[in-house]
């Protein structure tokens, strides 16, 4: 009888132990995706020149107790067809925010031909945020429509 207690005990504390890093995980992920996504509508100012850099900045930040790892990936898609693309993945320590910086290239001609008032483009944004060694994670694909 004593044996089945311990066990009892022990299989307790490893269900507890187990929760309560899942819910830390989940907390460090969610601040991590609330955060990696650029805040307010800002106009990008663009030098045409060839070939056209488009910026973009992110500041993912990690608010909880267990390390994050967020994946993005960006494309400009028009007619359905991908003109840019660029991802980075970057590893965001408890407590800490990581500034990341990416940049599409686009050549001249196809920045004019999709870069203006109501040319038929889209952005599309992949995000995956994953912690507690890789297992927990969570993916979003966000298509938001753009041009000039």
């Amino acid at each position: 009888m004593k044996a089945s207690k311990a066990l009892d005990i022990v299989v307790t504390i490893v269900q507890l132990g187990g929760f309560i890093a899942f819910a830390l995980g989940m907390y460090s992920m969610i601040t991590v995706f609330s955060t990696a996504l650029p805040q307010g509508g800002g106009e990008m100012e663009l030098e045409m020149t060839d070939p056209v850099i488009i910026p973009l900045h992110l500041a993912p930040a990690n608010q909880g107790y267990l390390e994050a790892r967020l994946s993005v990936s960006i494309s400009l898609v028009g007619d359905g067809d991908v003109l840019a693309s660029t991802s980075k993945q970057v590893e965001v320590p408890p407590g800490s925010q990581v500034p990341v910086d990416l940049e599409l290239s686009l050549p001249l001609s196809t920045a004019q031909q999709y870069l203006q008032e109501g040319a038929d483009v889209e952005w599309v944004t992949d995000i995956e945020v994953s912690s507690l060694f890789d297992f927990i994670s969570f993916s979003n694909i966000i298509t938001m429509p753009g041009g000039g």
